[in-house]
């Protein structure tokens, strides 16, 4: 019997007798290139100074993701759509609703998590690609509140849960169970680049040392590549009863639309048209 190929590839052998990244006929798992290839470590743990295999690194990272199948991504969703259904059967007042997010550009979750990287993006280890957490997408929703329904202080914890940071209280179920957003199909995942110009300065402020260098323009800048995900619709489901389900619609769309998701939504990354999937 001819064996089936495998989806992915092991990460021994990405790597050849001089550590540069290869392409194989078996593409590897976007995550584990991510969070489990090694590249040379520098001081403090960090990632070597060397910004040509930084760059090499990401790209394969990026092609990785790239390369999913669309059809791997579509089975998942019909599986996330049906244990919703099932979750909502549970209950006659329940609905799942799938909501779709749509990015204008790019978008960014997870960009400033602790990594040896400098700059971080949300995996799902399972598929190898980009994710929204649904955390952050209730966090997104939850920090709209104020804005739309002031007068209703308590509605955050009615529909998120509690206590609330910053907010102590009892410990408490929301209303609404937000699924984690996975890409619609495979996900356009790009190399992009941030150009610090006082990166001596910050590096004394994060590292709590003395800071002795001044934040100034005559400092050489050094770009830092970081992974972006481009206009790649995700999906996530909302679980809850109608009228707890369609507030949070509300707001996850105008939290979207107006505010963004994710990081550096002050440079234009991060804002989203959200909708309703009708079931088919």
């Amino acid at each position: 019997m001819t064996p089936r190929p495998l989806t992915y590839g092991s990460l021994r052998d990405l790597v050849t007798a001089g550590e540069k990244i290869r392409q194989l006929e078996t593409q590897p798992n976007g995550y584990l290139l991510w969070s489990r290839l090694w590249c040379g470590l520098g001081e403090n743990g960090t990632v070597a100074d060397d910004t040509g295999r930084q760059l090499q690194h990401l790209e394969a990272v990026a092609a990785a993701a790239r390369a999913v199948p669309a059809g791997l991504l579509e089975s998942a969703a019909a599986r996330r759509r049906a244990a919703g259904a099932a979750l909502a059967a549970r209950d006659p007042e329940l609905v799942s609703v799938e909501v779709k997010l749509v990015p204008q550009w790019r978008v960014v979750v997870g960009h400033g998590e602790n990594t040896v990287h400098e700059t971080g993006l949300s995996w799902s280890p399972t598929y190898g690609v980009p994710m929204w957490p649904g955390s952050g997408l209730k966090g997104a929703a939850a920090a709209q509140v104020p804005r739309r329904w002031p007068d209703r202080p308590g509605l955050v914890e009615q529909l998120f849960g509690g206590p609330r940071p910053g907010r102590p209280g009892d410990a408490t179920q929301g209303a609404v169970t937000v699924l984690d957003a996975l890409p619609a199909g495979s996900p356009h995942v790009v190399v992009d680049v941030l150009t610090p110009h006082a990166g001596g300065y910050y590096r004394e402020v994060n590292s709590g040392a003395e800071v002795v260098t001044p934040p100034a323009e005559y400092h050489n800048p050094v770009p830092v590549h970081f992974l972006a995900v481009e206009r790649t619709p995700f999906h996530t489901m909302l679980i809850g009863r109608t009228t707890a389900v369609q507030a949070t619609v509300a707001l996850l769309t105008e939290a979207a639309e107006d505010w963004g998701i994710g990081a550096k939504t002050a440079a234009g990354y991060g804002y989203c048209t959200v909708t309703v999937v009708e079931p088919s």
